[in-house]
């Protein structure tokens, strides 16, 4: 009887040793087949204008469902990015919202391929709750508060409204009255918030908050024509998946949305 117990002992381990092991090697290759999973999801990074956040919002993901890829979106100020490359900061494309960043990387051999992706218009936007009226651009010598504008010499936008503004002979008239915003959407919360009375931002933010609405549309003759455009950093890591994102960013899938934000086709 006991020689009968013993076995039965001896075969129960045996049985749970075996059990303990397979649950073991299961669990092994779980462990495998998630990090073969994390290996197998691959991350590009696209370093973009401010102004370009809604279109990309729409955009990335469906790049990142097709290739399975996660995409790191940095948005700022063109002039920030273009430092940031410079110091060869983690990123694989870059839609600038100004040809000037662009070509100082292309002078350092930090980016190729650059073409004009989009174009864009300079406006004048006021907050809809307000009354102010701006019905051509000398009429900023009457506004009382204050005037939104990005950074004049670093940021494109405010590049752009440097240019009008000296054009008109208006910039050193209206200087006191600037608040300065460190991009485009900075500075378009200033007229959101009515810090400012009225600020210059492009056409694309305006349509895409039901805050503002444009108060004037400033002649594109008193300023360099406003083209993103779109290039690849020389140092990339992962070449192959930095091409299909640049391509992508040039579809028609991707057009759509851009046209949808606001934004014009460099071939238009």
């Amino acid at each position: 009887m006991k020689k009968k117990y013993l076995l039965l002992m001896i075969v129960g381990c045996l049985i749970l040793a075996s059990c303990a092991k397979n649950e073991k090697q299961n669990t092994e290759k779980k462990e495998e087949q998630k990090t073969e999973q994390k290996a197998e999801t691959q991350s590009i990074s696209l370093f973009a204008a401010a102004s370009l956040e809604e279109s990309l919002a729409k955009i990335i993901p469906e790049f990142e469902k097709e290739n399975n890829v996660k995409v790191d979106v940095n948005l700022a100020s063109s002039g920030k990015l273009q430092k940031q490359i410079e110091q060869k900061a983690p990123c694989d494309v870059f839609v600038s919202a100004g040809q000037k960043q662009v070509k100082a990387l292309e002078e350092k051999e930090l980016v190729k391929d650059s073409k004009s992706l989009l174009k864009n218009k300079l406006v004048i936007v006021k907050n809809k709750e307000t009354d102010v009226k701006v019905t051509k651009i000398e009429d900023l010598e009457n506004v009382k508060g204050k005037i939104a504008v990005a950074e004049l010499e670093t940021v494109p936008v405010g590049q752009y409204t440097k240019q009008s503004l000296t054009h008109y002979n208006l910039l050193e008239k209206l200087q006191e009255k600037f608040v300065y915003g460190k991009n485009v959407k900075d500075t378009l919360r200033f007229v959101d918030s009515k810090e400012a009375e009225v600020g210059f931002v492009y056409s694309s933010d305006a349509a895409t908050d039901d805050k503002v609405e444009v108060a004037l549309n400033v002649d594109g003759s008193s300023h360099k024509p406003i083209i993103y455009p779109i290039t690849k950093t020389t140092y990339s890591k992962n070449t192959e998946m930095q091409n299909k994102l640049y391509e992508f960013l040039q579809n028609e899938l991707s057009e759509k949305y851009f046209k949808e934000a606001g934004f014009e086709s460099s071939h238009e």
